[in-house]
């Protein structure tokens, strides 16, 4: 999705409607398998130095289930807003030099912002200790940590420093 900001008016709103299609996109397989769905209605607004657009953004992505990996079908709807600067020294907003603005990669890194960070599919269950493995709880794992102690260095406990 590309913007032309030599196109909008100076203080005047401008909608735009459009599909994004990221199925050539490739991700990291055990986290997201892909965005099936991307749908962007953005308002675009030009003032002097900068640019605000607001999007809202329905996408519909599949992400692994953190227990079992399998494939678990994700719905996002999110409102955002962001603003470009033709300033590259002004902090609170993007700098794009450009007149052209591509403005794929901004949509794909506000839905990656999304996912949750541990997406689990409905009634899956962790797993259960196994053959030459457990399963912990951080809590479990704290607490062996600090009584475990490791014998490779007890030699040095006799030193006198």
């Amino acid at each position: 999705m590309k913007l032309n900001r030599a196109t909008l008016q100076i203080n005047k709103p401008t909608k735009f409607s459009e599909d994004v299609d990221f199925s050539k996109k490739e991700f990291d397989p055990l986290f997201l398998r892909g965005i099936t769905k991307c749908h962007v209605d953005m308002e675009a607004t030009q003032y002097d130095e900068f640019l605000r657009v607001d999007f809202d953004i329905d996408a519909s992505i599949i992400a692994v289930c953190a227990y079992t990996l399998d494939d678990v079908k994700l719905p996002l709807k999110i409102h955002e807003e962001i603003a470009f600067s033709d300033n590259p020294e002004d902090d609170s907003s993007f700098y794009e030099e450009n007149v052209i603005i591509d403005l794929d990669e901004y949509i794909l890194g506000i839905i990656l912002a999304y996912i949750p960070a541990k997406v689990v599919k409905k009634g899956a269950k962790p797993p259960k200790d196994g053959e030459g493995y457990r399963v912990l709880t951080e809590d479990q794992l704290a607490k062996e940590r600090s009584e475990k102690k490791d014998d490779r260095w007890s030699k040095l406990d006799d030193l006198d420093l």
